[in-house]
């Protein structure tokens, strides 16, 4: 019965909300990250995930996975992923509360679709639910390295001391991250929940098979036009993190947009 009861609520649950997840349903922490910030919302009001009204319409949030929106549904953080293709984003109408960031929409803006000018990945609201203080860290290192989820660990078995893999839920991932004095990474979730807790970031460019469009969406978000990367560890080493940004502005944008009127 327990087992019948969670088939149940994962399923109302992914009627309600949009994260990708790895064929064999292990963790990829940048997806997963959806689930969590939007239930910490709703829990701000008393609310549950699967008390969503309209289950046919789902919310996408934290992610590059706008190709997976179908007409009608309503975006809060989501951005295109620079890799897919135009034509795959069939969708012709969607309701906008945010957007990652202003090259996404720009694209929706192509379609017709309007998009208001709040930007910013809901993943950058993590220290407001799961503040730094409350997580027990490991003793501080110089560095970490974050792969891709796509990646190869071996890839990077020079620095296996230092590495981080995306593959662990969120609030363990931050716990690694707040224990390094700069955090070197391919993954975008490596760079943004680093960011939102005071950790400088540089982006490793290593051939990872991104697009740059969604690292750039995200920067722009933040209100850096201009940015830098390294192609190696010990490039990014050098060059170090990519500067401040009005953190508590964004967050408040992205509160004050959430669609609590859809629960």
């Amino acid at each position: 019965m327990p087992m019948l009861l969670d088939a149940w609520l994962a399923r109302t649950e992914r009627r309600c909300l949009y994260w990708w997840e790895p064929a064999d349903g292990s963790v990829n922490v940048g997806d997963y990250l959806s689930k969590v910030i939007v239930s910490s919302m709703l829990s701000l009001r008393d609310l549950a995930l699967r008390e969503k009204r309209d289950r046919n319409h789902r919310l996408f949030a934290v992610g590059s996975v706008l190709h997976n929106a179908r007409d009608g549904e309503t975006v809060w953080g989501s951005g295109i992923n620079g890799k897919i293709p135009e034509q795959r984003h069939a969708f012709r109408h969607l309701d906008v509360r945010a957007v990652r960031g202003p090259l996404t929409r720009r694209f929706l803006a192509g379609k017709g679709i309007e998009a208001p000018p709040v930007y910013g990945d809901p993943a950058l609201l993590m220290p407001l639910f799961f503040p730094a203080a409350l997580l027990d860290t490991a003793p501080v290192r110089d560095f970490v390295v974050v792969p891709h989820f796509n990646e190869p660990a071996g890839k990077f078995d020079r620095y296996r001391e230092q590495l981080v893999l995306p593959t662990c839920k969120p609030v363990d991932f931050v716990r690694r991250l707040l224990a390094a004095r700069l955090v070197v990474s391919s993954s975008l979730h490596g760079i943004i929940l680093a960011e939102a807790y005071g950790v400088p970031a540089v982006y490793l460019d290593s051939g990872n098979g991104e697009n740059q469009f969604k690292y750039d969406d995200y920067y722009h978000g933040t209100g850096r036009m201009q940015w830098h990367s390294g192609s190696s560890v010990e490039e990014c080493l050098q060059k170090g993190g990519n500067g401040d940004f009005e953190l508590h502005r964004l967050q408040r944008g992205l509160m004050a947009a959430f669609p609590y009127e859809l629960w």
